[in-house]
């Protein structure tokens, strides 16, 4: 079941972000929730990461040519502590063949894709799609996703990024406090100014999710 921001079981949507940039599209309107119902089965991910519909827009993330190191493709997920909501599991449609997820620094399992279809960009280029998805070992309010295999380009195609969500009570979350509540992010910043770097739009959006985290 696909569900939008003002679904009554949900209150609000995830933040999304990702430590590449997005070339292409609006990373947010890959965002797919459902929603986990007490004693409900297992999701069933062949609807939810069916093949796109032809013309639909993809999200290209790309890694920043500023940086002087290669760095993985993570996308980071994170709800609102005191929402009373919690993720059950990620599931991927993208051209990453594989992908890991993570509870802070936390190894929780690897996913490995199976090919669901085939599509051309831009440059009429074929992009295979695979599909993959995982059920953390216990709820969370955050996880990070590490996206890998995708070729020698350093650039990710995203279709879907399927989010199950449970309620959960504000009083019982067993997640683990935000990471980075001791990092003054307004001094790094300034710092990193006076030094004349600039911050890239991916790095500056993992910024701004941090400092949501600290509030």
């Amino acid at each position: 079941m696909e569900t939008g921001a003002e679904d009554v079981g949900l209150t609000r949507r995830p933040m999304l972000a990702s430590s590449w940039d997005a070339a292409c599209g609006a990373l947010g309107h890959s965002l797919r929730l459902t929603r986990a119902d007490l004693g409900a089965r297992d999701l069933d991910w062949e609807e939810p990461l069916a093949p796109p519909a032809p013309g639909r827009d993809l999200v290209v993330l790309k890694s920043s040519l500023n940086s002087p190191d290669e760095k993985p493709c993570f996308l980071y997920l994170r709800c609102d502590p005191n929402g009373g909501e919690e993720i059950v599991s990620v599931g991927i449609l993208s051209s990453a063949r594989n992908m890991e997820v993570y509870l802070g620094e936390e190894y929780c399992g690897t996913s490995r894709g199976k090919t669901v279809c085939s599509d051309l960009d831009d440059s009429e280029h074929k992009i295979i799609f695979y599909k993959k998805y995982l059920k953390l070992e216990s709820s969370s309010h955050a996880c990070k996703v590490k996206l890998l295999s995708f070729g020698e380009k350093q650039c990710v195609f995203i279709s879907k990024i399927v989010v199950q969500l449970r309620r959960v009570s504000t009083n019982s979350s067993t997640s683990p406090p935000a990471l980075g509540s001791r990092i003054d992010l307004q001094r790094v910043q300034t710092l990193m100014e006076a030094m004349g770097s600039k911050l890239s739009p991916g790095a500056q959006q993992l910024m701004n999710m941090v400092k949501f985290q600290q509030q």
